[in-house]
Order: structure tokens, then sequence, then C-alpha cells
């Protein structure tokens, strides 16, 4: 997630410019344990009236024309040691290539939540983070009792949006409660997470419709609890009748994990079209 901008004096060549970018990514990579494929970054080259740097203030020598600073933009704060660790990396992977005295090396950490990083497809950083935290806790079974409101809606969204079911059930208590009003033919109550499942797949691939298919259109997270407005598209299998309907589930929430579902559904319109 770290994005590295570099600013120094213009006239260096582009194997030196590409020295410094490959010491900071190495530096980042080794002391703040990034991907190694998470490599971002920009290089900007100043006339010497455009960048300024005093030559002595608070450095062991005098800086040179090979003044260089490096701005690293993260959404996760890695704490001092780590930070330690990098400045000193960086600056003597920089003495190796492209040939940067130490005295040289000016260095800004900001941050930024992680809102505010979009790496691509119109997603914010956050849904990033909470898929990926998703899909690593997902390979090992019962590796984790408990989940952020974040990671509990990314899994509610892929549920609707995908028909991804693999991440939410493992976020579902073992009582949990599912509640779907009695007057649908496939209503009731139905309790754990292999209930839930079997609900779910008997509705989007049971017998009661030729096509079934949801959107999430709104997720508010209320807490301690999570809100989805759920648009559904469908046709009764029997009847042949479409409909396009707004169904509301309310998520409650307690310590980490999913408690009990509420589905509250255009039952009338269901009704028919199932026929």
């Amino acid at each position: 997630m770290p994005f590295v901008r570099i600013s120094l004096l213009r006239g260096k060549s582009p194997e030196y410019l590409a020295g410094l970018q490959a010491a900071a990514h190495d530096a980042l990579v080794e002391a703040f344990g990034m991907p190694t494929d998470d490599d971002f970054g920009i290089i900007d080259q100043y006339e010497p009236h455009e960048l300024a740097f005093h030559r002595t203030f608070r450095i062991s020598a005098p800086r040179s024309d090979d003044f260089v600073m490096f701005t690293i933009t993260d959404g996760v704060d890695r704490g001092e040691p780590a930070k330690r660790r990098f400045y000193k990396l960086l600056v003597d992977l920089l003495g190796k290539r492209p040939g940067v005295r130490p005295q040289d090396v000016f260095v800004i950490i900001h941050m930024e939540t992680r809102v505010n990083f979009s790496f691509g497809d119109g997603v914010a950083g956050t849904e990033t983070a909470a898929r990926e935290a998703l899909d690593r806790s997902a390979t090992v079974a019962g590796s984790r009792d408990a989940w952020t409101n974040e990671e509990i809606i990314e899994a509610i969204r892929a549920m609707f949006a995908d028909n991804d079911r693999s991440r939410v059930l493992p976020m579902l208590s073992d009582d949990l409660v599912l509640s779907m009003p009695a007057s649908m033919p496939y209503g009731g109550e139905f309790t754990g997470p292999k209930e839930f499942d079997a609900f779910y797949s008997r509705v989007v691939d049971g017998d009661y419709w030729a096509s079934f298919v949801t959107t999430p259109k709104r997720i508010i997270d209320a807490g301690d609890q999570i809100i989805a407005q759920i648009g559904i598209e469908a046709t009764g299998k029997t009847s042949g009748t479409s409909i396009s309907v707004d169904h509301a589930w309310i998520f409650d929430l307690a310590a980490g994990r999913i408690v009990r579902a509420q589905i509250y559904a255009d039952t009338a319109a269901g009704t028919s079209a199932v026929g």
C-alpha cells in the first residue's frame, strides 16, 4: 500500500533514477513487509531554484546536489521500530545503488486511512483490504473467531453481488437465527450456518425460480447492525412471472460475528411470482 514520491534535482540518468526507485521499494518490502508487487510511485525532477533544502540543517555533513527526498504515503502505521529499520536500510541500499550519501537522503512518512486509497475498479482500499483478509482467513478453516464490520460488509457484498457465501458463512455464529416471512413458500426460521447456507441455496438455485439475481444497492454500517438493501430480479419457475423488487436484510452483530439475520421482503410480489 505505500506510495513513494521521489524528488530530486534534474539531470540524473534513467539508470540512476531506477536505482532510487528500486532502493525505496526493496527497503519497504523488507522493513514494512510490503508485497513485492505493491510497487507504485512518482519521480519528480526540479531545476535548482525549484527545490529548496538547507545544506547543513540537522545533519552530520553538508548536503550536496545529490539531495533526494522520499515521501512515503501509507495506509497502515507500521510502528516506530519498522520505520527505524526502513530509514537505515534505505540509506544502505542507496549507497550501493545508485551511490547516494546518507546525508543526502531525506524521508517523510505520513498516514492516510485506507478509504483514501483506491487501487482500481472504482473500489475503495478498505474493501480491497477486507477482501484480502477474508481470502487469507478462508484458506485456514477456523483460524479466526471474530471479524471487523468492514470485513463483514465485504462478505455480505460478495454474497449478494457474486452469489459467493464462502466468506460470510464462517462469520455466522453457531446459534445464528435467520428469519424470513413465513408467508413465503420458503419462509420460516433457520438456525446455524448450515441451515443458512441451505436456505440461500434453495432460494437462489432451487425449485422456485427460473432465474434469481441479487444486487447489493446499499449496505449501511450501523455499529452492532449491518443493514443491506438488496435488489431482486427474478422469474418464477412455475408461473413465468417476473418481478423486480427490493428486500432489506438486517444483520445483528455481537463479538465480531453475525448472530441474527432478518429479511424484510415484498411477500405479495414474491408469492405471486412463485405461483
